[in-house]
């Protein structure tokens, strides 16, 4: 399977699904952005319910540039910030020790462009996970390419949990005594719970 998708920031669990079922992945950076979707956000269950961690861009929410020419807005340590609410969220995780390192290394880094970030993200994932597909970002307008665009913001902060976008892998989650399980978060809430399981378990998922 070919898929066009959008590049999302530590993708959530049903589009990483989706890039492990791919034979080849392409990334369109030409396209408007555009906000409240997951390119600059992601979630991860907490104690008292879904954190939303969202980085901030320049412009705000009238940036219209295309995806590639999206400025990240370093005026507040967002870094900072997500890396220490993942610490908090998944002291207790079975596995977020064994990469915490690695994690607050990336976090330490500082792209300009949020499109650079995101693919730096998500070669993270890929390291972690032994993802092997292949990987374009199309310098062309993806529209004049191929019409086939139903993944691209197929799950947006608004839906990714509606029925008609699973079904959803299940797994031990931290809180999940506490609060449920909450389906197709981050992808780092799996790999923070089943560590290097997680291929294993996306292929019996998938299976």
């Amino acid at each position: 399977m070919v898929l066009y998708t959008d590049l999302q920031y530590f993708t959530t669990i049903n589009s990483f699904i989706d890039l492990v079922k791919a034979c080849e992945i392409y990334f369109q950076p030409e396209h408007i952005f555009r906000r409240s979707t997951f390119r600059n956000r992601m979630m991860v269950p907490a104690s008292n319910g879904i954190i939303q961690l969202s980085i901030p861009v320049v412009g705000g929410r009238s940036c219209k540039l295309p995806y590639r020419e999206v400025i990240i807005d370093y005026k507040s340590n967002w870094q900072r910030s997500h890396f220490h609410t993942l610490a908090t969220v998944y002291g207790n995780s079975p596995w977020f020790i064994h990469y915490r390192a690695e994690l607050e290394t990336l976090f330490s880094q500082s792209p300009i462009y949020l499109f650079e970030w995101n693919m730096m993200c998500l070669h993270w994932m890929i390291k972690k996970t032994k993802l092997t597909q292949k990987i374009t970002i199309y310098q062309d307008k993806i529209s004049e390419i191929t019409p086939n665009l139903d993944k691209v913001d197929f799950y947006l902060p608004s839906n990714y949990d509606a029925s008609e976008k699973g079904p959803f892998l299940e797994y031990p989650q931290v809180f999940i005594e506490k609060i449920g399980f909450k389906p197709n978060m981050s992808i780092l809430d799996l790999i923070f719970n089943e560590g290097p399981n997680t291929i294993n378990k996306i292929l019996s998922f998938i299976d």
